[in-house]
């Protein structure tokens, strides 16, 4: 039987999420890239929906992300569950807007608006990965795929700005989570809390197991290795790092804990 396929947009953090979900949870599968206006198109035709990720086969139609976790995490094993089943679980499901909806547009739109312009160092991450036709088309036509995000994510100076100020906001609040020596941010092993967190950071604090392209610290223009640095500096950021160092590839929920 084929394995299951999993349907991304490269640079998505929600791409990124699902990524570092089914490897937590073990999960076989074939992951399929393509660029933001071919993807359409795929997940039309084998989910039905113009949303992605989507994870499809073996009879599943899973078109969000939220979708994944909520079909995987009961079928996990104990110690890979990230949704607890006790009076933590509240505080998972108030933090998971605050983290993949808040702070995760707020990322997407503080860094495509200062990526964007850049097409040299955008082109790669906006196809890396996806046929040869569509990575082509980003080539031959990079000012239509960009005009398209700006468009999607409505960028303007303004936007990106009270964007990074939403970010920082977030962040602030986990610094201060943090501050008692908690190794996670709910209960004493890793939730859907963590994850969700470090992915939505990861552009702020660029980990080395982020599993889509993102351009480099020295590729980056200056506003934006201005915000990393900021971010890495903090106890937010270098728990996002912590959290991909030792999660990221399918790391057990104790790994975190013996590092500290």
């Amino acid at each position: 039987m084929a394995e299951p396929t999993l349907i991304t947009f490269p640079p998505s953090l929600d791409s990124e999420l699902s990524r570092f979900l089914l490897a937590h949870y073990q999960i076989r599968h074939e992951e399929r890239r393509h660029t933001l206006i071919f993807c359409f198109f795929v997940t039309l035709w084998h989910g039905f929906t113009l949303l992605f990720p989507l994870f499809y086969g073996r009879a599943l139609r899973l078109d969000t992300v939220r979708k994944i976790a909520d079909h995987f995490d009961p079928l996990a094993r104990p110690e890979r569950k990230l949704l607890p089943e006790d009076a933590d679980r509240p505080k998972v499901e108030a933090d998971w807007p605050v983290f993949n909806d808040t702070l995760a547009f707020a990322t997407a739109t503080f860094a495509y608006y200062h990526l964007l312009p850049h097409r040299s160092i955008m082109i790669r991450p906006l196809s890396e990965g996806a046929p040869r036709f569509e990575s082509g088309a980003v080539r031959l036509a990079y000012p239509v795929f960009a005009g398209l995000l700006r468009v999607l994510l409505r960028l303007t100076k303004a936007r990106a700005n009270e964007a990074f100020g939403k970010a920082r906001a977030v962040f602030e609040a986990v610094d201060a989570r943090l501050s008692d020596g908690r190794r996670y941010l709910v209960g004493d092993r890793l939730t859907l809390s963590d994850v969700a967190f470090a992915v939505a950071a990861a552009p702020f604090v660029l980990p080395d197991a982020y599993g889509g392209p993102l351009p480099t610290l020295s590729q980056m223009p200056p506003v934006m290795q201005r915000a990393i640095a900021e971010t890495r500096a903090r106890p937010a950021g270098q728990f996002a790092l912590r959290i991909y160092e030792h999660h990221r590839n399918g790391g057990g929920n104790d790994e975190l804990a013996r590092s500290n």
